[in-house]
């Protein structure tokens, strides 16, 4: 005869993880949701005209911003990325807008040199410029292993974009200003749809769910597995 006696441990066991597989598939649907925002948002914003980036323009993401002002020596390479199968860097630098503000453009990808402990030369811009890029909303800090100990001097090579310390070390305002193509000291302009795709995070929601539905399949079998039942001693 089969009965259901997983035993305590098991149960315990499943008690504990089943919530962690559950909650962490529906952060997952949070995200994909999320990210489906932003892609409304984005597509809002292509074909809006450009504004100064007074009145909380700065605060909304994906505006197009249009800029005047100068570009300083203050520049921030960030490693680890990767463009047309090339390595290199995203060029973060310091720009003095004639209205006051200091903010951090985003002037795209530059590629690495072929030695590692070489950097990329970095050509600022001179003169008084007009620029229009839009306000890139934070998508999360890139996990690193080790601490990202920035270097002395300019540019800085960072491990990841870290807009809230790279304003607080330049005085700036804390958001990024992603340049769009063609804008005078534009790199390879940074991809404007990045990250904007739910399916990655429909997919990991899906692995989160099936790992919990096969938790409990599994807790099931080993609960009913054939166990001797004990003699009746009214028989």
């Amino acid at each position: 005869m089969k009965q259901f006696a997983p035993g305590r441990g098991m149960t315990a066991l499943v008690v504990m993880v089943l919530p962690i597989f559950l909650s962490l598939g529906y952060w997952q649907l949070s995200r994909a949701a999320e990210k489906r925002s932003m892609e409304v948002d984005y597509l809002a914003q292509l074909t809006a005209l450009p504004v100064r980036p007074e009145n909380g323009a700065l605060s909304q993401r994906f505006k197009r911003i249009r800029l005047q002002g100068r570009f300083t020596d203050q520049a921030f390479l960030v490693d680890n990325q990767i463009a047309s199968g090339r390595v290199g860097y995203w060029l973060i630098q310091a720009f003095d807008e004639v209205g006051g503000r200091r903010l951090l453009l985003n002037r795209g990808f530059v590629e690495a040199p072929a030695s590692r402990a070489d950097l990329p030369e970095v050509n600022k811009p001179q003169g008084q410029l007009r620029l229009i890029g839009a306000v890139w909303p934070f998508t999360g800090l890139v996990p690193v292993l080790d601490d990202d100990a920035w270097p002395q001097g300019w540019p800085k090579r960072v491990q990841r974009l870290d807009v809230i310390r790279m304003a607080a070390l330049v005085e700036a305002e804390s958001v990024e200003i992603r340049l769009e193509p063609g804008q005078p000291g534009v790199e390879r302009a940074a991809p404007f749809a990045q990250l904007l795709n739910d399916a990655r995070h429909r997919g990991y929601a899906a692995t989160w769910f099936a790992l919990g539905f096969t938790l409990v399949v599994l807790y099931l079998i080993y609960g009913f597995k054939n166990r001797p039942t004990k003699p009746d001693p009214q028989r």
